[in-house]
């Protein structure tokens, strides 16, 4: 029988030399140390993922809600929060994201984008993926809503064809990076409002089935 480890023992392996979610869920418990949460895009091949929510990357779980709202699909892994721990150890790689509910639902999208935390001082928000007409149009609603943002010549370009952001339909998605200064403020209709308003100007809706 395998050994499981509660948050606030020490990983017996760094979270970044996790090779898949099996390692991570062969350590720690879903429901006691993760929840995972999932809702089916309504009108949008789009889902909207936070791989490193609650409280592994404070904020990102609240910023992805708010961006998914009630059209697109929404994916969370969220560290479950208790004083003083350390969520280092609940972090799997982007690259190596697998876990099967996140991958189901992005299958049958065409666009993911993925909402990370980065703890360095810098813009408010680092755009990377693979999509660069949308990173493009990202960079412009951001600056238009009142964001700084960097979208080339950062550490997380995210550009990697395994980047969980690069596995929906299209093999190309978005990596939306927000700064520990934007997370520790809350202030995230400005985020949301410049995201979405890009997701619907580029986005076809689902069609409805007749009588719907």
């Amino acid at each position: 029988m395998r050994a499981r480890y509660t948050v606030g023992m020490r990983a017996p392996t760094p979270a970044d030399h996790y090779r898949g979610y099996d390692d991570l869920s062969g350590r720690y418990l879903e429901g006691v140390d993760y929840a995972v949460h999932v809702v089916q895009p309504l009108r949008t091949g789009v889902a909207v993922i936070a791989p490193h929510g609650g409280g592994i990357e404070g904020g990102t779980s609240e910023a992805a809600r708010l961006i998914a709202a009630a059209d697109h699909g929404l994916y969370l892994f969220e560290g479950l929060r208790k004083s003083g721990d350390n969520f280092d150890c609940l972090h799997l790689t982007s690259r190596y994201f697998d876990e099967p509910r996140c991958l189901s639902l992005i299958a049958e999208c065409d666009t993911v984008v993925a909402v990370h935390g980065y703890a360095a001082h810098g813009p408010d928000v680092l755009l990377g993926g693979r999509d660069e007409r949308m990173k493009a149009e990202l960079e412009r609603g951001l600056a238009a809503h009142g964001l700084s943002c960097q979208a080339n010549g950062h550490r997380y370009p995210g550009t990697d064809p395994l980047n969980v952001c690069n596995r929906g339909r299209s093999g190309q998605g978005v990596q939306l990076e927000l700064s520990s200064t934007l997370r520790r403020s809350r202030e995230y209709a400005a985020l949301a409002r410049a995201v979405r308003d890009v997701l619907g100007s580029m986005i076809i809706p689902m069609p409805t089935m007749a009588g719907a």
